[in-house]
């Protein structure tokens, strides 16, 4: 094998847990607008989060997964996003094993609503209970939820939206709860 041929350090994904940039937080805005998937974020709320796991290409943003920690020792695994040029990488279930991790290092509850496939093979592999029984949902998440659609952002998106998200497969929510899970 020459030199040539030997995988560049520089291409390699890296995953950093850290804040958004301001330039990532509006790339990624512009991004999350272009799925049904999922209702966004302002550029404001994507910049406060502290509980980021960023991806790197090189020098290029390459996604991001994004928590949040919830009341009752919850932590919400809330979106997970890989620009299109970045996919197949194994960028995704990377970002999503990161933040998992991280919660788990905490001794957190962990909750994770989504309809991509993917996510819910790797909400399957971890060991999480999976169904589409939302009303199942912690009471964090129901409590959380409620303040997270009351943004006028997210109203405006889930109009602009619906027609898109009326053709997705159902949501299905994965719930692993520990038994010492931090409350903290």
């Amino acid at each position: 094998m020459s030199l040539t041929d030997m995988p560049q350090a520089t291409n390699m994904p890296q995953v950093v847990h850290r804040s958004l940039t301001r330039a990532e937080a509006l790339w990624l805005h512009h991004e999350l607008k272009t799925t049904p998937n999922i209702l966004g974020y302002t550029v404001r709320e994507l910049e406060k989060l502290s509980d980021v796991q960023v991806a790197m290409v090189g020098e290029n943003f390459a996604g991001a997964c994004l928590s949040v920690d919830l009341i009752q020792g919850w932590t919400e695994i809330t979106a997970l996003y890989v620009l299109p040029e970045f996919r197949g990488l194994g960028i995704g279930k990377t970002l999503f094993r990161a933040a998992w991790e991280l919660a788990q290092q905490r001794k957190r509850h962990v909750y994770v609503l989504s309809r991509n496939s993917q996510v819910v093979e790797w909400m399957r592999e971890l060991g999480m209970t999976v169904d589409g029984k939302l009303w199942r949902a912690p009471l964090a998440v129901h409590w959380y939820m409620q303040r997270y659609m009351a943004s006028w952002h997210r109203s405006v998106e889930s109009v602009r939206k619906w027609k898109a998200i009326a053709k997705c497969p159902p949501l299905v929510q994965g719930i692993k709860k520990y038994e010492r899970a931090s409350l903290l």
